[in-house]
């Protein structure tokens, strides 16, 4: 695992500073975990990076990618994020073998200093980035499947902070700018969110714990995130010692009757209560420490994850 800490200068240097720390970032290369960038392209309006992870031991080829682009006029400076099955150079960013397609999971940055933080091994990457007071996140890579190689090949999560249908800047306060770890939906009915699972039939599968027409949350939603998607997670506390508990975010499906689906968990990603707790709060358990982060902009206590230092 490795992880880095800084402050890039505006959206386009931290792509730059994360093409770099996944490829040549020493833990990483120690570990024979480094990514390699297939493509990589700048001028001066785009940046394009679609990279591809080897897993832990080399033998797996996971690809996604990056999209850095501005509307200076409108006020927005993007991330767009994609996952594919494939690399080739004769397709474009947006048409590569296996992509998202229609409205892609987002993050909405700005073209001036980005305190962040990356975290990566061989199979995710995820990133931190604060702008201004509320913060943008991401996750490109594997989950840690409840199913066996053979029954679930390519776990791939394309985690974002929004898609874009409802206003791009990050500014914006609407049940669509929602981290992928507690994911909202646009209420276009493009079946896309920030939160898009690869599922085992190699279908990209919407993830969504917030209606948009209600705000409210769905318990009994096709695709929710647990336990984010439970208001009780306002009741929680840390323990008696002080400690807080770190819970696993599962990604769910809710079928017809009884018969639900697990699909898996995030690696190192994890709710935690936002009793007597801020962002970039560092909590330690079993010697490593664990980043707080908010959910964009919200601050109540079911609106916190902890991102895993290591």
């Amino acid at each position: 695992m490795a992880f880095e800490i800084g402050t890039a200068s505006d959206y386009r240097d931290l792509l730059d500073r994360f093409h770099a720390f996944l490829t040549t970032h020493p833990n990483l290369v120690a570990a024979g975990q480094q990514w390699q960038a297939l493509h990589w392209t700048t001028d001066a309006a785009t940046k394009e990076l679609i990279l591809k992870a080897p897993g832990l031991a080399g033998a797996e080829e996971i690809y996604c990618g990056i999209r850095a682009y501005e509307n200076a006029t409108a006020g927005y400076y993007m991330w767009d994020l994609n996952g594919f099955i494939g690399f080739n150079p004769a397709n474009d960013f947006y048409t590569q073998p296996g992509a998202i397609s229609g409205w892609l999971p987002m993050m909405s940055l700005w073209n001036t200093a980005i305190p962040y933080w990356f975290v990566a091994n061989g199979r995710r990457a995820v990133v931190v980035a604060k702008i201004s007071t509320v913060y943008q996140a991401a996750h490109l890579g594997f989950v840690l499947p409840y199913a066996t190689p053979g029954q679930y090949p390519y776990p791939l999560l394309v985690g974002g902070s929004m898609t874009g249908q409802r206003g791009r800047n990050y500014s914006v306060t609407s049940p669509n700018h929602r981290h992928f770890v507690d994911p909202g939906e646009d209420g276009q009915n493009n079946a896309n969110t920030a939160c898009m699972l690869r599922g085992p039939s190699g279908a990209w599968l919407p993830f969504q714990n917030v209606a948009y027409s209600s705000s409210e949350y769905r318990y009994d939603g096709p695709r929710p995130v647990w336990p984010t998607n439970y208001t009780y997670l306002g009741n929680l506390r840390e323990a008696p010692d002080g400690t807080y508990v770190l819970s696993p975010i599962v990604l769910t499906q809710y079928n017809s009757g009884t018969d639900h689906d697990l699909f898996g968990e995030l690696e190192g990603v994890y709710h935690v209560s936002g009793f007597n707790n801020a962002a970039e709060n560092l909590i330690t358990v079993g010697g490593v420490d664990h980043l707080v982060v908010q959910n964009v902009y919200r601050t109540s206590v079911r609106d916190y994850w902890a991102l895993r230092l290591s």
